[in-house]
């Protein structure tokens, strides 16, 4: 039970990190700074980078809108932006966080701005994936108050500790003049909202296409551009006038001012739709160190008391679901499996009680492997959880050699106490056997340093504390 609420309080993870990885660089030069002058600071930057031990190779490339490589001509003064990789060896014994600290200091005399940022390649495939550390669905129709509730939302994530940088999922918002008609003036000099719109969209059309040319067995469009309408200033829509004809046959002119008002405003770049509803997704990046699941939970409590507008809605989203709706498919597979366990055992042992001993091993094999992550400092990730579902199978193991044989001793006559000490002292080193080629064959990814060892390490950690407390507390827990 202490096992299991430790590992509730520590948060799960989608996977574990991995320090094998790929670094990388960015170097901005003054705007005045020369082609040679962005070469010499860059091979400056490579061979301090290159000296250390943790490197195994260092990339660049000019980042200027060319493709250049760096060291080959372009004849352009302007190449001032330089992109660099660093590849580090498989058994560096630093974090990529601590690596990239180190060349950051290494490199802050040198003339220009270095920003160097480290994440593995595993992380960033799973982020992509399933989305960043945090994320809210907000959901709304009127596109204004969609705007600032996220903007609201986006303001309390970022009290959250944990949070680094938060997107209000606003982005690059376009400045937009909204006219706003009113029905009344307009219908008191004779106009309609429709023949506003009608009149104003055509005076501002730019572009008709007039007719199509077939040229070569290809189709050339023809397209009639109004130089007049490319360019109009916000004066000349307010004072665009509509000549308007009463009933006694006399014309005047309506300004548009006159009948509508005029508001600059922000108006989103895209418009994403669920289920014909629009939403803005707000999500938050985490701090180094940080548990998603536990900083989600903080989010989620911080929003508790958010009172959204009517007709408004928000959802989370992001890794933590993700992480959530995974470990729920991994508890039905868990179920399955102790379904399956019980219905091989129940036709090998034809009863219906032997098997349930038999499973009394899987606590124990559970409680074991969790322990086994406390003792480690290992996190509790997807990877992990499928190390206990492959040790479901593993540890029934021990429990049917010892059931079936104490059940073969029992049919030729042995007593039941007797039976089950001499099924200990003829059992005890096959059992023991079969435990220690599995845990052996783990044993070497466990302590292996490489991407593959720290990717799999919490599984084989799971499997080897999990089968081996198991295993010895199968030779006590059964027979009692």
């Amino acid at each position: 039970v202490l096992s299991f609420v430790w590992a509730l309080s520590r948060g799960f993870s989608f996977m574990p990190s991995v320090d094998s990885a790929q670094i990388s660089l960015e170097l901005q030069m003054p705007e005045d700074a020369t082609l040679e002058q962005t070469a010499q600071v860059s091979d400056d930057i490579i061979e301090r980078v290159s000296a250390m031990d943790e490197v195994e190779t260092v990339g660049a490339m000019l980042s200027s809108g060319t493709s250049s490589m760096l060291g080959i001509g372009t004849g352009s003064e302007d190449v001032t932006n330089v992109s660099m990789y660093i590849l580090l060896r498989e058994d560096v014994s630093v974090s990529v966080s601590e690596l990239s600290r180190r060349i950051a200091d290494a490199c802050s005399d040198l003339e220009g701005e270095v920003t160097v940022s480290g994440s593995s390649d595993m992380s960033t495939m799973m982020t992509a994936m399933s989305g960043s550390g945090v994320s809210v669905n907000l959901y709304g129709d009127d596109l204004d108050l969609l705007q600032s509730t996220a903007g609201e939302i986006a303001a309390a994530l970022g009290q959250v500790e944990g949070i680094a940088e938060v997107d209000s999922g606003i982005g690059d918002a376009t400045p937009e003049l909204r006219i706003t008609v009113d029905k009344q003036k307009a219908m008191e000099h004779g106009l309609t909202v429709a023949q506003v719109y009608a009149e104003m969209a055509a005076a501002m059309k730019s572009e008709t296409a007039s007719t199509t040319l077939k040229l070569e067995n290809s189709d050339v469009s023809v397209v009639i551009v109004d130089g007049s309408a490319t360019e109009i200033s916000r004066e000349e829509i307010e004072n665009h006038a509509f000549t308007v004809t009463n009933s006694e046959g006399e014309t005047s002119q309506v300004f548009l001012k006159d009948i509508a008002s005029f508001a600059d405003t922000q108006s989103l770049s895209t418009i994403q739709r669920d289920a014909q509803r629009r939403y803005l997704t707000i999500s938050a990046t985490l701090q180094d160190g940080y548990n998603v699941s536990l900083v989600a939970a903080d989010a989620q409590k911080a929003l508790a008391d958010y009172s959204l507008p009517s007709g408004f809605s928000m959802e989370f989203a992001g890794e933590n679901e993700t992480i959530m709706e995974s470990i729920t498919e991994l508890l039905k597979m868990l179920l399955m499996a102790v379904a399956f366990i019980y219905l091989i055992m129940v036709a090998q042992f034809q009863s219906l009680k032997s098997p349930f001993i038999v499973l009394f091993t899987i606590p124990l094999a559970f409680t074991g492997g969790l322990l086994g992550m406390l003792l480690t400092g290992q996190q509790l990730t997807m990877i992990s959880l499928m190390g206990f579902i492959v040790l479901m199978g593993t540890v029934v193991n021990n429990g049917i050699v010892f059931v079936d044989y104490t059940n073969q001793l029992r049919l030729g006559g042995m007593e039941r106490r007797a039976a089950l000490i001499a099924t200990g002292k003829t059992r005890m080193r096959p059992i023991l056997m079969t435990t220690l080629t599995t845990v052996l064959a783990m044993l070497q990814t466990a302590l292996s340093n490489d991407m593959a060892g720290q990717l799999m390490r919490g599984m084989c950690v799971v499997i080897i504390c999990g089968l081996s407390y198991a295993t010895l507390m199968t030779l006590y827990i059964v027979p009692l």
